[in-house]
């Protein structure tokens, strides 16, 4: 019996740094390859497996004690927003399916903590989004509401961010314009400032 109990521990043993040595492998990894993808995304952000190296540990467990996890999701929306392009009019069905992922990234990134700098990016694009949904449906009030609250979110955080304080405005004004019936200015998203800043940069 005594044999047995031995022969497990020193098989857990035994796993146990083979793990350790998996997880500083990946540890490497990280710290090589997020700068390396920061520097692909800076020159096309369409680039495949941005931030995703090959990871030897199971369960991402090197990421998880590297606590990378929001910078890695932070990066990833970044690059839906870009690849959205939502200050082009470009309305398709594949357009709107870019510009919902984005939103989709942004929103859920926003909730978790981040610093200021951060979250006001973040609900300035969360805007922007909004703001180019509903110039692809006539109507679309909840998408303008939307972008108006983004706005208003990203000057609670910052009352002097520019970037917010001029979206804002001009989503207003667009506002009113559907109020009145007037029409949009034709400038539409156009008008936007998306403040975006390459990964690594801004936290």
């Amino acid at each position: 019996m005594k044999h047995i109990v031995r022969a497990v521990a020193a098989a857990l043993c035994l796993a146990a740094a083979v793990l350790l040595v998996l997880i500083g492998l990946d540890a490497r990894t990280w710290s090589s390859r997020i700068s390396a993808d920061d520097l692909r995304y800076t020159r096309d952000a369409t680039a495949r497996r941005l931030w995703q190296p090959r990871e030897l540990a199971p369960f991402g467990l090197a990421r998880s004690l590297l606590g990378i996890d929001d910078d890695l999701a932070y990066r990833r929306a970044l690059r839906a927003f870009r690849i959205a392009r939502p200050l082009d009019p470009m309305f398709s069905t594949e357009a709107t399916t870019n510009l919902v992922n984005a939103q989709l990234g942004l929103t859920n990134i926003l909730a978790k903590r981040s610093d200021a700098v951060r979250r006001v990016q973040e609900a300035n694009l969360l805007g922007i989004l909004g703001f180019t949904l509903s110039m692809q449906s006539s109507g679309n009030n909840a998408s303008v509401d939307g972008a108006v609250s983004a706005f208003r979110r990203a000057i609670g955080i910052d009352p002097g961010n520019d970037d917010a304080l001029f979206n804002l405005e001009y989503a207003l004004d667009q506002q009113k314009a559907d109020q009145s019936g007037g029409g949009r200015n034709p400038r539409s998203t156009k008008g936007s400032r998306a403040g975006t800043k390459p990964p690594g940069h801004g936290y």
